[in-house]
């Protein structure tokens, strides 16, 4: 079997590699027995790449044309965003604004004054999760064209955005043509560090691609510094694999990482909302609509730093927000039986070392948004309805944010989404017995 994917516009053509999903990095389960088109596996069924399928990515931004439409926006904006780098993909840890690699933009709507609720969102954490980004480029066009709701909005509402996090992930090349990965670049180097050459790895890092899992980077103690932190303590923990593995936080040995936790600090969001890509699901064992979202309000369990001892625990205001949020993303898409409102949580994961387990145990309430496919298996119409997808959820929650209807909505909305069941894969995937 031969499929190939096509970057039209850039010319390159790369062979399909591999796929990794979202914030748990599963892969979906296939069918027991083979759809047919009068027994599909969901409603609708795929997008799956057929055989020799040339399938249409001219709409993923590079990192230049992401750039280039932030400095439009940031220059017709009359005032409403503010555009600034906040730290560079490859900068040394001690130096985050020393231009080495990419830059990590953040885009401001309104300042970091508790005087309004404030709201958060990062997307591309990981290279190859694409259509957060393009969401929050819609999102960002539609709150500097103004209107009556636009100013309600941001009258109440504080927005900070980081549209791509991890530059280097979505600018990978193979072969010398750009093939986005879910990694943050950088090879284990732990003299850097200040520690022994033989120290192991952080568990999260990948030495094929030479790089880390930049969503298992952070850390519940957001002032943790692997450079700075006892040594002795810190090459210990590393070569335990009893403590370097996924129930704690991570090292802060990317940039990235540290650049966003910069950013989180310097606002303390209120709210933080994470834009992923995950696999394929029916909504449940007598409804076949494709699930085109899973959520998330809740990704970490009370935690003890092994470090500094410091207990950490997310409180049940801050849930019972996260939970709310969620809800409203829901209520969001609920419009007629279509797949659209067809949505999951998330399965149960404690991850500290995330984004949004770090953030969550310092008091922030979160929603993880994982919209169905990835890089490799979206066409570029399905694409734009995903797009739509994720874009809407997160109007929603920022409109029930400034009206403060968000408050009035009852958690149990959240607790009754069905969980994440009835994973698919490709068909043709599992007749081929891949």
């Amino acid at each position: 079997m031969r499929r190939m994917l096509q970057f039209i516009g850039v010319g390159l053509v790369v062979a399909v590699l591999f796929t990794s999903f979202g914030l748990g990095g599963a892969l979906a389960a296939g069918p027991s027995a083979t759809p047919t088109p009068d027994n599909p596996q969901s409603v609708p069924n795929g997008p799956w790449l057929q055989d020799d399928q040339t399938v249409s990515l001219a709409s993923i931004m590079t990192n230049e044309d992401l750039y280039a439409k932030l400095q439009h926006l940031a220059e017709i904006s009359k005032g409403r965003m503010t555009l600034e780098v906040a730290g560079y993909s490859n900068a040394p840890v001690d130096d985050l604004m020393q231009p080495v690699g990419y830059p990590l933009y953040v885009c401001k709507f309104g300042d970091n004054s508790d005087a309004k609720v404030k709201v958060f969102i990062t997307s591309q954490i990981h290279g190859n999760e694409v259509l957060g980004t393009q969401a929050a480029v819609d999102l960002m066009q539609k709150l500097i064209a103004g209107g009556k709701e636009v100013d309600d909005i941001l009258s109440k509402v504080s927005i900070w955005i980081m549209p791509r996090i991890n530059p280097d992930g979505a600018a990978y090349t193979v072969n010398g043509e750009r093939y986005p990965i879910r990694y943050s670049l950088g090879a284990w180097d732990p003299v850097s560090f200040g520690l022994p050459a033989g120290t192991k790895a952080p568990w999260y890092y990948s030495s094929r691609y030479q790089g880390y899992d930049q969503n298992r980077d952070y850390s519940p103690d957001v002032n943790f510094r692997i450079n700075d932190t006892n040594k002795a303590a810190v090459e210990a923990a590393l070569n335990d694999r009893t403590k370097n593995n996924s129930n704690y936080g991570g090292f802060y040995v990317t940039p990235e990482a540290r650049i966003v936790t910069k950013v989180f600090t310097e606002f303390h969001p209120d709210i933080y909302l994470d834009l992923h890509h995950r696999g394929f699901n029916t909504l449940s064992d007598t409804d076949d609509r494709s699930v085109s979202i899973q959520v998330a309000a809740d990704v970490a369990e009370p935690y003890t730093d092994p470090f500094t001892g410091k207990h950490y625990e997310v409180s049940p205001e801050v849930l019972k927000l996260a939970k709310q949020v969620n809800a409203v993303g829901w209520l969001a898409l609920q419009k007629g039986d279509s797949s659209i409102g067809a949505i999951q949580k998330y399965p149960k994961v404690n991850l500290p070392g995330t984004s949004l387990g770090a953030f969550a145990l310092n008091n922030t309430a979160i929603m993880l948004i994982e919209v169905k496919g990835q890089t490799q298996s979206l066409g570029q119409k399905e694409a734009g309805q995903l797009t739509m997808v994720v874009r809407q959820a997160v109007w929603g929650v920022l409109s029930s944010v400034a009206d403060g209807s968000i408050y009035s909505v009852d958690p149990a909305i959240y607790d009754a989404i069905p969980e994440s069941a009835n994973s698919i894969s490709s068909p043709h995937d599992a007749a081929d017995g891949l």
